[in-house]
């Protein structure tokens, strides 16, 4: 409990105190599940960035709906392993993002990241999984002068960190 309100601390002091991200979370890369959230306090974080297993409908080929079960880590890691969501698409904290742009082979300053914009109107979120596949979720929200290149900068200046202490 006490590494992972230290990870919840670590997230906000590099990714929400400036300002530039509204939420983060990280997880691990072999399912997907969040370990850390921020903001930490009164565990804001976990309500932006995660929902439990909950059904939405999905638009089929047909222009018909249907109901689908979503699993938010499941997408999670299938976009942070192969750049593209699953059918049901990307789910965090109960919206839905399109995956817009990726580089699965993103070099930031001595290491390699896969990197994910995911997008929805006036928000967003920059997914990078480090080398030993740690999953970096940040969210903006333009609606609180957030950008997306401010969040970037700042999530992958976090991998490089995590990625120099082996994770």
């Amino acid at each position: 409990m006490a590494e992972e309100a230290n990870w919840d601390n670590t997230l906000e002091e590099w990714l929400i105190t400036e300002g530039f991200c509204c939420a983060a979370g990280l997880a691990q890369g072999a399912d997907g599940m969040f370990y850390a959230a921020a903001p930490a306090a009164e565990e804001a974080g976990w309500g932006i960035i995660f929902k439990d297993d909950h059904e939405e409908d999905i638009m089929q080929d047909d222009d018909s709906t249907k109901k689908v079960t979503i699993n938010e880590p499941s997408a999670l890691k299938q976009v942070a392993e192969t750049g593209s969501a699953p059918a049901s698409g990307l789910w965090l904290g109960g919206h839905k993002y399109r995956v817009v742009q990726k580089d699965m082979a993103f070099e930031s300053g001595e290491h390699t990241f896969a990197w994910i914009l995911g997008a929805m109107p006036k928000k967003g979120v920059h997914i990078v999984r480090t080398p030993n596949g740690q999953i970096i979720a940040a969210l903006y929200d333009e609606e609180k002068s957030q950008t997306s290149g401010n969040c970037k900068r700042v999530v992958l200046a976090f991998a490089e960190y995590l990625a120099g202490m082996g994770y």
